[in-house]
């Protein structure tokens, strides 16, 4: 991880997590997460100079989506995130010595999740007015991810209700048994098709079917 600058190489280590540093601050807030990571030293293995990093730029990326910058830290090795419930968050820094000089990119960070809390006599929800898919959680996921849809109570006896998963070819890999009772429901998919054997990594789509409604929605499997 070393950026050579004329005769000084800069070096940052791997940024690595330092714990909770907060719980939960009430049902369904952001957790507060600590993140630190060892300077820059004077040497590297070579026992060549390295420039002192004086600015770190913290980067966030959630889901599969695009880092960000999300803070500037000076003089300091650790950052606090407000982490969002029911995302993947990973974080990585750069470092700048006091010429404005870069490192690389630090690792990414292990990513962190945690849950949307859910009230103990009503842990999802009231009935919907309508069939509805909820994001699947978490997303990206690996080894699974729990999907949730809703029926709602006005649904006809005889209405057709179906929760399927497809790949992009357009192939039925997996059906799950649908309770109809009306409220929300929650079933949890381990990657692999009816017939037990593993999928590959990338994006697949749940179709609920519900009466004359069809909801979809789009999650990533990664390993």
């Amino acid at each position: 991880m070393n950026l050579q600058h004329s005769t000084t190489k800069f070096m940052l280590v791997a940024l690595v997590l330092g714990g909770l540093v907060g719980a939960a601050l009430a049902q369904g807030e952001p957790v507060e997460v600590r993140f630190g990571w060892t300077g820059c030293p004077t040497h590297d293995q070579d026992g060549n100079a390295c420039a002192a990093a004086v600015v770190y730029e913290v980067y966030l990326q959630k889901g599969g989506a695009e880092a960000v910058k999300v803070a500037e830290v000076e003089n300091d090795t650790t950052f606090t995130l407000i982490a969002e419930r029911g995302v993947v968050q990973r974080v990585r820094v750069v470092g700048y010595d006091v010429a404005g000089r870069p490192s690389e990119p630090s690792e990414w960070s292990d990513p962190i999740y945690f849950e949307i809390e859910r009230g103990a006599e009503n842990p999802l929800g009231p009935p919907p007015t309508a069939a509805t898919l909820r994001k699947n959680y978490p997303n990206p996921f690996n080894p699974e991810t729990a999907i949730v849809y809703g029926v709602p109570a006005n649904l006809p006896g005889d209405a057709a209700v179906a929760l399927e998963i497809y790949n992009l070819r357009g192939q039925r890999i997996r059906t799950f048994g649908v309770d109809t009772t009306p409220g929300w429901h929650e079933v949890t998919w381990n990657g692999l098709d009816d017939g037990g054997r593993p999928q590959a990594t990338g994006t697949y789509v749940t179709r609920y079917i519900c009466g004359d409604r069809v909801e979809v929605g789009k999650m990533t499997m990664v390993k």
